[in-house]
């Protein structure tokens, strides 16, 4: 079989289509760089174990539930839930063990907002008006740092 040069033509021609695809996302590169500017040796990553946004039950309320997280390590838990009241919005938490706790809302590398839970590890950190990509980061008094995987709140 020959090739002509309507065939080159041709080849040229698709390979440039297909070429912006072999790049990824650009949301996927912001990704990727925000993960590696929070990882560090000092903290402990908590993965997402629960997000009620990707849960399947069906509700039967006539308002939307309030949207609820759960970041898991081996020794601690953060729990999460979404509040967006008259007065803004805001991050309500509990850790699990219960403690005191220095906390560190954070975009990226950049600490956004701070707060410290009560005795019993509840707390309450302001968001900002639109949807962002933040993590926790909480450093107990009695334990080592631990960091939420970041999210979309």
């Amino acid at each position: 079989m020959t090739t002509g040069p309507h065939d080159d033509d041709l080849l040229d021609g698709l390979a440039e289509l297909l070429a912006p695809r072999t790049e990824p996302p650009p949301e996927v590169l912001h990704a990727a760089r925000e993960v590696f500017t929070w990882r560090t040796v000092d903290v402990e990553i908590a993965a997402l174990a629960y997000d009620s946004l990707l849960d399947d039950a069906v509700t039967t309320r006539a308002t939307a539930p309030p949207r609820l997280m759960s970041f898991e390590t081996a020794g601690r838990t953060i729990e999460l839930e979404l509040d967006t009241g008259p007065s803004g919005r805001r991050l309500l938490g509990q850790l699990d063990p219960a403690g005191e706790s220095d906390l560190e809302l954070r975009r990226g590398g950049e600490v956004v907002a701070s707060g410290r839970s009560d005795a019993l590890g509840r707390f309450v950190l302001p968001l900002p008006e639109q949807p962002v990509r933040v993590s926790v980061r909480c450093r107990p008094d009695d334990g080592p740092a631990v960091e939420s995987a970041p999210t979309v709140v």
